[in-house]
């Protein structure tokens, strides 16, 4: 299996695992930890992917494709990689993870939708609402700015929020920010348009107490 965007291996530590170190491939673009990967489980195979990414690699390389890698998969994770890329990037990279896919392989992403109650109605909370209010208990907004950027955010099929507090409404024309000023990059899209985005998809709502849906697509 491939896992884009692995989180210093998060799949292979879970318990509940069964995919044996040296079936397990990971590709991401943050260079220590691939190499935080390759020290904890050396059998696995661990790329570092120089592209360009908000925060987590600055330096990158804008739009670089994937590498050709010398196998096929049967299984294509990528667990809240395209909850801070923008739109473009989200839709360039699903369509050439697609191409990695052995026959009858499955690619599985997720997404969070801005006005699903993902832990249920009596949290009081959707996902955006509690964005926000950890955004203002970190300090990075106030109270008059939480009500002002929900306000702004209602009915929407994506929008991005940028460094707690800068919402860039259904575009991907964001300004350059230094690489020192990259603190967060979240973007939202509701289950709605991600069907109209991936129609061939199969949405699954959350589950585990998380927060986003996962979206699976299969070849063949």
């Amino acid at each position: 299996m491939l896992d884009f965007g692995g989180n210093i291996g998060n799949i292979l530590r879970d318990p509940n695992s069964n995919i044996d170190e040296e079936f397990y491939w990971c590709l991401d673009v943050d260079r220590d930890s691939i190499e935080k990967g390759k020290r904890a489980y050396p059998k696995a195979h661990w790329l570092f992917y120089d592209r360009y990414s908000f925060f987590f690699n600055s330096h990158g390389v804008p739009n670089l494709p994937l590498p050709d890698l010398p196998q096929r998969f049967d299984y294509i994770v990528a667990f809240s990689v395209f909850t801070n890329t923008t739109r473009t990037d989200m839709l360039q990279l699903v369509e050439q993870l697609e191409h990695l896919l052995a026959d009858n392989g499955a690619l599985a992403f997720t997404f969070i939708d801005p006005y699903c109650f993902s832990w249920g109605a009596r949290h009081q909370r959707n996902n955006l609402e509690w964005r926000l209010d950890l955004e203002r208990k970190r300090g990075h907004i106030t109270q008059s700015q939480v009500e002002s950027l929900d306000q702004r955010a209602q009915n929407l099929d994506w929008f991005t929020l940028v460094n707690g507090g800068d919402l860039y409404i259904e575009t991907d024309d964001i300004p350059a920010y230094e690489p020192e000023q990259q603190e967060t990059f979240h973007v939202f899209h509701t289950e709605r348009y991600m069907r109209t985005l991936f129609p061939r998809a199969t949405i699954l709502p959350p589950v585990n107490k998380e927060m986003q849906h996962c979206c699976v697509i299969r070849k063949g």
